[in-house]
């Protein structure tokens, strides 16, 4: 990769827009479960947080539990990160709970009494419970409650623009080909941002009760394994057996595009045994691999904003790509925001690099070896002596993470803000100083603090959710503007709820056969 990504560096430092902070645009989604004492909040979604359905910046995801916090997309990082601050602060302000700081949750001994998601009667808001009902029947409910950072970045489109004028190419399709090769080369080496910033190497007991897995018992409530990095993205979390075969190579939009649609109207065995009606009651949108765009899981996904009502693949072939959707960041349980400025701008450089190196297509062989050193990363990435699986041979992981590090150094001469500059340098240590040595890694502490405090997974992790509520209530934000669009969003919900509409059969028939 390093010639080619050097090579790129250096074209586009002849058109002056080779500073990745400069020419980018990030929006960050925060999940957490709302938590009390330990155990999972039963109340309801508060009203003082506006409504789930109509609120961009707060609503929940799976469970009326997992709250999602959603910044806007914003130019500069420091304006994003302290919109991240100010949707928590005025969150936590206005509630007796604690947000739950891990991407895993606590002990949870029965996975019917996780609150699904409810988001009203109306046409849209039944469409979105429905689709949650679903996902608790294909994997159940206890998956769903696992959290995550969720991060969506993109370029200007000047970069687009000059870029594509100075290779002779059309924008949109220089635009989609360029998006498709950061996935791939993303994917080629997401195994890094496991190793990195997982943080969950442990789980509850509870977690895996009833589920194949091959934990150690660290106490009597917990499971483990000593070298894993970020169980929440192995088999016990976001990896789904039923799409295990779908191997999306991101080549071209065409064939992503046709490999998605094959998932969106393909009967899985299982689902189709399962049905859509239980007694007349709903119980999953359809009998496909998966029910809508959003249930495809991966480590990243090409996407674009859509209008409401609007299908994604039908965006995205219409319109093409316009931002790509980061999901493999675990929750940092020591940050009482979850992310820092020196993981996103880490990441966010790693973006570059995965942009302006090597454009090539993915094979099937690849595809696996990709997915087996995920696999093994998420299971066994502190292990000093593992090796993983390129197409140009078996390398052990430090040693192809350094080189990436040193690689991505680069940038640094080419960040015009100090601020940043400072920030971006400090990050390559610290990132650096977690590849020397793995005990410095998130899940490497962690596992170390938790055997020395002779703790369970819960005690520890709910001591650390009551100092960051402690901690960030002294911050004293301004935030009226927040508690000015919560009451909207209620305005516009009860707007919608006395709105005229089609019967919902006929309304999810529609929305399920607009895929063109």
């Amino acid at each position: 990769m390093s010639n080619k990504f050097l090579n790129s560096l250096e074209d586009l430092d002849s058109l002056n827009l080779s500073d990745f902070i400069k020419i980018s645009q990030r929006g960050i989604e925060k999940e957490n479960l709302r938590s009390n004492n330990s155990s999972i909040s039963l109340e309801p979604h508060p009203k003082v947080y506006g409504s789930s359905l109509t609120n961009s910046r707060i609503t929940t995801d799976f469970s009326e539990a997992l709250i999602e916090l959603v910044t806007g997309p914003n130019k500069d990082l420091n304006n994003c990160l302290k919109e991240l601050e100010d949707i928590v602060y005025f969150c936590l302000k206005n509630t007796d709970e604690d947000f739950w700081p891990a991407s895993i949750p606590m002990s949870i001994e029965d996975e019917a009494t996780i609150p699904i998601a409810d988001y009203g009667n109306s046409n849209s808001g039944r469409l979105k419970k429905l689709y949650r009902v679903g996902l608790s029947h294909r994997y159940g409910s206890m998956m769903q409650t696992v959290s995550g950072i969720h991060y969506n970045f993109s370029f200007d489109d000047r970069l687009f623009e000059q870029w594509a004028k100075k290779e002779g190419e059309k924008l949109r399709e220089f635009k989609d080909k360029k998006y498709l090769s950061l996935v791939r080369n993303f994917r080629r080496n997401a195994w890094l941002i496991t190793y990195l910033f997982g943080c969950s190497p442990i789980v509850p007991k509870a977690f895996a009760k009833g589920r194949e897995h091959n934990l150690k018992e660290l106490n009597s409530k917990d499971l483990y394994l000593e070298n894993a990095t970020c169980l929440r993205m192995g088999e016990l979390g976001y990896i789904s057996k039923s799409q295990d075969n779908l191997n999306i190579a991101y080549n071209n939009l065409e064939e992503y595009l046709a490999d998605l649609k094959k998932a969106l109207t393909t009967d899985h065995p299982r689902y189709k045994t399962l049905g859509t009606k239980v007694n007349d009651e709903y119980i999953q949108l359809n009998t496909a691999i998966i029910q809508i765009e959003n249930e495809y899981y991966s480590s990243i996904r090409p996407k674009r904003l859509v209008a409401s009502g609007e299908r994604p693949i039908n965006a995205l072939r219409d319109k093409g790509i316009e931002y790509v959707e980061i999901r493999a960041l675990d929750n940092n349980i020591y940050d009482p925001f979850g992310i820092s400025d020196e993981t996103a701008i880490f990441l966010e450089s790693f973006l570059f690099y995965c942009l302006l190196s090597e454009d090539q297509p993915c094979e099937q062989d690849e595809i696996r070896k990709i997915q087996s050193n995920w696999g093994n990363v998420v299971l066994s990435g502190r292990d000093e002596d593992l090796k993983l699986e390129f197409k140009d041979g078996s390398f052990f992981l430090r040693d192809k993470a350094a080189k990436i590090i040193s690689e991505m150094s680069n940038l640094e001469a080419r960040i015009d803000n100090l601020e940043y500059k400072t920030i971006f340098k400090k990050s390559l240590e610290t990132q650096q100083n977690k590849v020397n040595d793995s005990d410095k890694t998130p899940s490497g502490k962690l596992l170390k603090e938790i055997i020395s405090s002779d703790t369970t997974w819960d005690k520890y992790t709910n001591d650390i959710a009551k100092s960051h509520k402690e901690e960030i209530l002294k911050l004293n934000r301004e935030v009226h503007y927040l508690e000015k669009q919560a009451s909207e969003s209620l305005k516009e919900f009860s707007r919608k709820e006395a709105e005229e509409e089609k019967d919902f059969d006929s309304f999810l028939a529609e929305y399920l056969s607009a895929i063109e």
